[in-house]
């Protein structure tokens, strides 16, 4: 019974938490790469060629730069800022069902906008309808891949997202074709037909199964200790109660080469309580008919069956790079594995969360996806917010070269349609050379991950900023070459710099903030840009700022090794303050 009625949940597109602790790096994994990598060439293709729409909107509807650019700018910025939303309905529906609601409503969205009477109605057709469908495909297509990869994961992750720059590469000479040939209209229509094919691809994203070894190896309890101040193990004495105790069952066959006594700290409390744990496990095991858990611990299913948890309950599930880039992995994985699933602790009363399911038909898995990535707390790291900034600046000019590069160039009259067309072309195959060579050398132990996401975005302002100096086309194709390069750098190294500067637990929740960041300032990154154009009459002013903003996020960054140490020594200084404190309080009572 209980095996059925998980079927009809809809939860087993999700992972199971047992099985999901070894991905099997490679398999069916390299279907799911290969789906990725589509998607990113159809979504992230369209996107960043829409500037040569961008241009037949100015003609057709005849209004201002600085007007129509917000059909772009809302677009992306929707894009961004869906993603703790996408996030949520991944954790609780799986990547393959969020992928092809996401490409339905992307296409729905372009297929309205062949109706367009005015820019107005783009700015939620275009712009609120399809950027909601792209954020809803955007995310899974990652998360899929994650899922299926470990060792290999950060080879896989760069064939995924290396799609973005092929579908920028291929699609500017298609779209401008079809436009030439069709009309801005019949070109629409024939990429609401493109984008409509992600379905078939988001139906390649399998849920990860494998091999269960239920059979072969019992379940086992652990306990481990979470940093509050109610329980803590102190010269050997123990502090708290059996209430404070987070327990994690995880399968012996995760700890090979340990015993029982060897994953838990030598107290007799502990062992007791362990000891507990385990009868209690084998007679729910036992059982036959379904058991129903509560606590924190009550998603599990104690019948015998796999429990099944959402993917973004894994804590490194946004790292692009190698596991070998984190500690605890290369110290100890079989560890690493048994510790990389966190489930929040339910806090609230089972009365308040009937509440809020019935308000906002929120799952438990999306309420603990939200509540993790917009967890607001973060923001008082100071590490984190110069980050923050240094991302919202990026992106106030990072999307202006690809909407208004044809523009741009037509305007100077250094190229015709296809020529300037192709400088997003450009821009494409640059930028997936960029993202393979920079995800290649961050691996790297001798190169500093930091310094070289900095340098690459402070490269990248400065040619923008300076590109005003490109007066004939092929000073303008090296600008283009320069910039698609060295932006590589902002998509490709983003989690990894955040894993060395925050640590893994805090990955996620940086992850959805930096959404957010991102999502708002590419809502007014592009319009800048065009308002400057209609007050100036040149494209120059808004290369200048956009350039300047995207050097200042790179230079800014370049303070933080320092904060860091001033950081260390004055928890230094503090620890010995109270250290000397602690021992005139204990002179003083002897």
């Amino acid at each position: 019974m209980s095996g059925k009625k998980s079927e009809k949940s809809g939860t087993n597109e999700d992972i199971s938490c047992e099985d999901e602790f070894v991905p099997p790096d490679g398999g069916w994994g390299w279907v799911v790469v290969f789906s990725s990598f589509m998607i990113h060439v159809i979504a992230d293709g369209v996107t960043y060629t829409f500037g040569i729409f961008y241009t037949e909107f100015l003609k057709y509807f005849n209004d201002s730069k600085g007007t129509t650019a917000w059909v772009t700018s809302i677009m992306v910025g929707t894009t961004f800022c869906i993603g703790p939303i996408s996030s949520g309905l991944t954790n609780r529906y799986g990547c393959r069902r969020v992928t092809i609601i996401g490409s339905i409503l992307a296409s729905f969205g372009l297929l309205l906008s062949i109706f367009a009477p005015n820019v107005i109605y783009l700015y939620f057709t275009i712009g609120l309808c399809t950027g909601a469908g792209f954020g809803l495909m955007y995310l899974p297509a990652i998360v899929c891949v994650t899922c299926y990869f470990e060792k290999k994961r950060a080879f896989a992750t760069g064939i995924a997202v290396c799609g973005s720059g092929i579908g920028t590469f291929a699609l500017a000479p298609f779209v401008e074709f079809l436009v030439d040939r069709y009309g801005w209209k019949g070109a629409m229509l024939i990429v609401t037909g493109i984008v409509l094919n992600c379905c078939i691809f988001g139906g390649l994203f399998r849920p990860l199964e494998m091999k269960s070894k239920k059979q072969k190896q019992p379940m086992k309890s652990v306990l481990t200790m979470k940093e509050n101040p109610h329980l803590s193990l102190e010269n050997g004495i123990f502090k708290g109660d059996k209430t404070n105790l987070e327990v994690r069952r995880i399968r012996a066959i995760s700890f090979p080469s340990h015993s029982m006594s060897d994953l838990m700290p030598n107290h007799p409390l502990l062992m007791q309580i362990a000891k507990e744990e385990c009868v209690s496990e084998r007679r729910r095991m036992s059982d036959s008919t379904p058991h129903k858990e509560t606590g924190s611990n009550k998603n599990l299913q104690c019948n015998g069956e796999s429990p099944h948890i959402g993917p973004l309950y894994r804590k490194d599930i946004f790292y692009s790079g190698s596991l070998l880039n984190i500690p605890e992995y290369r110290s100890n994985p079989n560890l690493y594995h048994s510790q990389i699933i966190s489930i929040p602790k339910q806090e609230t009363t089972e009365m308040a969360k009937s509440t809020l399911t019935k308000l906002f038909g929120c799952s438990k898995e999306m309420q603990d996806t939200f509540k993790e990535m917009m967890d607001f707390h973060l923001m008082k790291n100071i590490i984190f917010l110069m980050f923050g900034f240094s991302n919202f600046f990026t992106n106030i000019g990072f999307n202006v070269p690809y909407v208004y590069s044809k523009d741009r160039a037509l305007e100077t009259g250094i190229a015709g349609n296809e020529d300037a067309s192709f400088l997003l072309s450009i821009i494409g195959i640059a930028n997936t050379l960029g993202r393979v060579l920079l995800g290649y050398l961050s691996d790297k132990p001798w190169v500093n991950r930091l310094w070289l996401y900095n340098s690459c975005l402070t490269i990248c302002g400065l040619s923008t900023s300076l590109s005003f100096l490109c007066t004939d086309y092929k000073s303008m194709a090296v600008y283009s070459i320069v910039f698609g390069a060295t932006a590589g750098a902002y998509v490709s190294l983003t989690s990894v710099i955040l894993v060395d500067l925050l640590g893994l637990d805090k990955l996620t929740n940086a992850f959805g903030l930096l959404l957010v960041f991102e999502g708002i300032s590419c809502l007014v990154g592009p319009p800048i840009t065009g308002w400057l154009y209609d007050w100036t009459g040149s494209y120059d002013p808004g290369y200048h700022v956009s350039g300047v903003m995207i050097a200042v996020s790179g230079l800014m960054l370049f303070g933080i090794p320092f904060i860091k140490r001033c950081q260390a020594r004055y928890s230094q200084k503090s620890s010995q303050e109270e250290f000397v404190q602690n021992g005139e309080i204990a002179k003083t009572l002897s």
